[in-house]
């Protein structure tokens, strides 16, 4: 199978050997893995820190976000079969999605939402994990909870996401930060409450709202 893969770490990405493609031989799945025909991937800031300052023996095959369809699966498998579309962020443990197909575990991966395409599929698993888990697992907010939640970047990957589930899911007034005009529209079409500017001192963009302090402001 074709890869994209980087053998010597802390490259410049415009040096030829930063990434490049090759041959590696089609991988074959563990008793629970799925064997993954990749359609649509993407990228994450994991994917630079890794290049840079991952070395390797070998050619290693980057990216962990995924959609694609189930080709063959392990003899262990029962979540799915050969023809279903996931989704998923795979292991940082082994090779990543950078490829034709890759491998994941079943347990990590999902059905991919029908109602999008593969493109905008791909974009979702590590910044909804990473997320959720600020939200319910590090700040432990409660779903009635009566407090205000400071999201700095609200247009950014993370920050898209924390500001839907928020509002989705949570009782907490959503206050996302931008700067730009578009980004400001952005974070507001995302259910934002308030959007304030975060060039600016933010203790008085929050009195501006009427806001003297927030609970939650996840960093």
């Amino acid at each position: 199978m074709k890869a994209i893969v980087y053998r010597q770490n802390g490259l410049p990405i415009a040096d030829p050997q930063s990434l490049y493609e090759t041959d590696l031989p089609k991988p074959q799945p563990g008793p629970r893995d799925l064997l993954v025909k990749i359609r649509a991937i993407s990228v994450n800031p994991v994917d630079t820190k890794v290049r840079n300052g991952a070395p390797t023996d070998e050619p290693r095959i980057l990216g962990w976000d995924a959609v694609g369809e189930v080709e063959a699966v392990g003899a262990e498998v029962s979540l799915f079969q050969p023809g279903d579309e996931v989704f998923y962020a795979g292991s940082i443990v082994r090779p990543g999605s950078y490829a034709e197909y890759s491998l994941v575990d079943e347990r990590i991966a999902g059905r991919k939402p029908q109602s999008l395409s593969d493109a905008d599929a791909a974009a979702l698993p590590l910044t909804s994990l990473t997320a959720w888990e600020l939200l319910f697992d590090r700040l432990e907010v409660k779903p009635d909870e009566d407090a205000a939640l400071l999201i700095v970047g609200a247009g950014g990957g993370v920050g898209s996401i924390m500001t839907q589930l928020a509002r989705k899911l949570t009782g907490l007034t959503v206050i996302g930060t931008a700067s730009r005009p578009e980004t400001a529209k952005w974070v507001k079409s995302l259910g934002a409450h308030h959007v304030i500017d975060h060039s600016r001192p933010l203790a008085d963009e929050l009195k501006k709202i009427g806001i003297e302090q927030v609970r939650y402001a996840p960093a």
